[in-house]
């Protein structure tokens, strides 16, 4: 089964593109495979082969109340004539899919090598994909080949009303169009490799701590691609994101090594520098102007702006997601009904698209996913001391990985109903389970069959 985990989180960054399409929803590569690993887990339960937790970590408890929340939604979607019963449960169905990945991850056990593997394979294979974002600059400049990818999601293009393909997003500025790689637009990007850098953080920064890659100068080339990539989105999702990580380091970690980030940062400058340099020179834009423009505009201290802002759009689909919660505050408009029911295709932030949905009920409890998971990290800190190497490495990935999630659905984007927030937490909720369980916090094991004592 340890394949098809690593199957998964590759196949991940293929989501942009179906095997097939049942209507205007596309199935991607990745949900063939989530569905066989929920038939084995059941299958080896049912089987006496793995055994299930009883008693597994706090958020689990309510993800399955966020699932009976979202079921309750269906109560307004009975007594409103303009709401569609049939994309209610077509939605339903797909939120319940998702959001029993990390139900299954959280009552199931998984090893940690298998988690620690699959961010091995994420970090090299953002060297490729990093390097082909770099590309496409240069490609979209001069017109060279797979400048832009078409991306054939049918999911994606269903809120534009088009079946058209579905082009990825990105501004141009001058000869300068921010990076995109193989994602749909730049913010995905930029999501991507603070999610990089968050794995690369404790054996970076931290002396004497383990080493994910034989190579620490590897490593460290790892980390240069990655920034170098984030600055080249030019996204506001990567300048709050490295203030959301720097915050969270502090935070989480003991015996701070202020020289190494002494280091590191000096390196960052000068990387950014020099980036900038090329970029005047092969596109006669300088980002870090744009960087200044963009920012002191939204702070107020120019009256400049730079074109294509989405800030304000961003401030007015809040608004109107304001508007849409309010007609059914408690239990929601229903799963899939934002676009019947509204102004607005979707919400541009997960939170408020749960409120919309799902009502204050589904909110707070969606709400609640993070901050109990936030609390359990926080509170296995103390334990560091009583657990293993790969066990405390993984703690410190998956926390920064959830502080971008935290960060990226509260304030810049909507992955509520989608695989990147539910494939992600998967990951989180089997290694806060092990962590426990290495701990010897008892997580009530039971087999689907009790086993006959053998005198």
């Amino acid at each position: 089964m340890n394949f098809l985990f690593y199957l998964l989180y590759i196949l991940y960054f293929v989501g942009v593109f179906q095997l097939f399409s049942i209507g205007n929803f596309g199935i991607s590569p990745s949900y063939p495979v989530i569905a066989i690993i929920y038939f084995l887990f059941l299958a080896k339960f049912v089987a006496n082969k793995i055994t299930i937790n009883l008693n597994p970590i706090y958020s689990v408890k309510s993800l399955i109340l966020l699932q009976v929340a979202a079921g309750a939604s269906f109560l307004y979607v009975l007594s409103n004539y303009e709401a569609e019963n049939i994309q209610f449960i077509k939605t339903y169905v797909h939120f319940l899919f998702l959001t029993s990945f990390p139900l299954f991850l959280g009552i199931f056990k998984i090893e940690n090598k298998v988690w620690v593997n699959i961010i091995k394979i994420w970090l090299f294979l953002s060297i490729f994909i990093n390097i082909f974002g770099i590309y496409q600059l240069f490609a979209r400049a001069y017109d060279l080949p797979l400048a832009w990818i078409d991306l054939t999601n049918a999911s994606l293009t269903a809120l534009d009303d088009t079946n058209e393909p579905y082009q990825q997003l990105s501004l141009k500025f001058k000869n300068f169009y921010r990076a995109t790689s193989i994602f749909s637009e730049p913010s995905a990007l930029a999501g991507y490799n603070l999610t990089i850098i968050g794995f690369m953080i404790y054996p970076m920064f931290k002396s004497g701590s383990i080493a994910i890659l034989k190579s620490k100068k590897f490593l460290n080339f790892i980390f240069v691609l990655s920034a170098l990539s984030l600055f080249v989105t030019f996204s506001l999702t990567g300048v709050l994101g490295l203030v959301f990580l720097a915050i969270a380091y502090f935070i989480y970690n003991k015996g701070i090594n202020y020289k190494r980030i002494f280091q590191i940062l000096i390196a960052v400058i000068i990387l950014i520098i020099i980036g900038d340099f090329f970029i005047i020179k092969f596109f006669d834009t300088s980002l870090l102007e744009l960087f200044y423009t963009r920012i002191s505009s939204l702070l107020g201290i120019t009256s400049h702006s730079i074109v294509g802002e989405s800030f304000d759009t961003r401030s007015n689909n809040f608004a109107s997601s304001v508007e849409l919660w309010l007609r059914s505050p408690i239990i929601g408009i229903g799963l899939g009904q934002t676009k019947h029911l509204g102004e607005i295709g979707y919400s541009d932030f997960a939170v408020m698209h749960s409120l919309i949905e799902t009502g204050i009920i589904g909110g707070l409890i969606f709400l609640s996913l993070f901050f109990l998971n936030l609390v359990e990290y926080l509170s296995l800190r103390s334990s560091f001391h009583k657990l293993k190497p790969d066990t405390i490495f993984l703690l410190n990935a998956s926390f920064y990985a959830l502080v971008i999630l935290t960060m990226t659905n509260f304030l810049t984007s909507n992955s509520f109903v989608g695989l990147a927030l539910w494939s992600m937490m998967g990951v989180i909720y089997s290694i806060l389970t092990n962590a426990k369980i290495e701990l010897g916090y008892d997580a009530r094991p039971v087999w689907f069959f009790k086993k006959k004592s053998p005198f």
